[in-house]
């Protein structure tokens, strides 16, 4: 029997880049594995009218495994949203969204929000798994957040 844990976080950094540059680095998803620190694989599997990434599948290092999966993808440009939601793959289901908000012509405050479940077999409950969990979700925030900053300010 699995058990279900679920998670969810938000936090924000301020990038010194337009909320332009800024998408544009996360639209380029094809790049990833080069900047962002988890990501070992990425590959667009469908493109949407405007060729943006629509479905992307993510092959990232977990900590004491691989885990791959599928993400779709959809914009709110008014907004400045990107959000994702879980297709299919190794998780019991993730999404998470990011937000630019300019704070000034080359400021902009990136909210992102992530949320994850993982099905878990009985045996790998308790304390040991939960701070590993925790573990991996910090890792997530902190290349979602600092690994597009800094590729972001390199490229400006």
């Amino acid at each position: 029997m699995e058990e279900k844990r679920e998670s969810g976080s938000t936090d924000s950094i301020i990038i010194n880049a337009s909320p332009e540059k800024i998408w544009d680095a996360l639209l380029d998803i094809e790049s990833y594995p080069e900047w962002m620190s988890s990501v070992l694989e990425t590959k667009v599997l469908k493109r949407d009218s405007k060729k943006r990434p629509k479905e992307v599948k993510f092959v990232v290092d977990a900590v004491l495994t691989k885990v791959t999966y599928v993400l779709a993808y959809t914009y709110n440009v008014k907004e400045r949203t990107i959000e994702t939601s879980y297709v299919e793959g190794d998780l019991e289901d993730t999404k998470s969204s990011y937000t630019l908000e300019p704070l000034d012509d080359e400021r902009t405050e990136v909210t992102y929000y992530f949320e994850i479940s993982y099905a878990l077999p009985k045996a790998l409950k308790g304390p040991l798994a939960s701070r590993l969990l925790k573990q991996i979700d910090r890792r997530v925030m902190k290349s979602a957040l600092n690994d597009l900053k800094s590729r972001v300010e390199s490229l400006s």
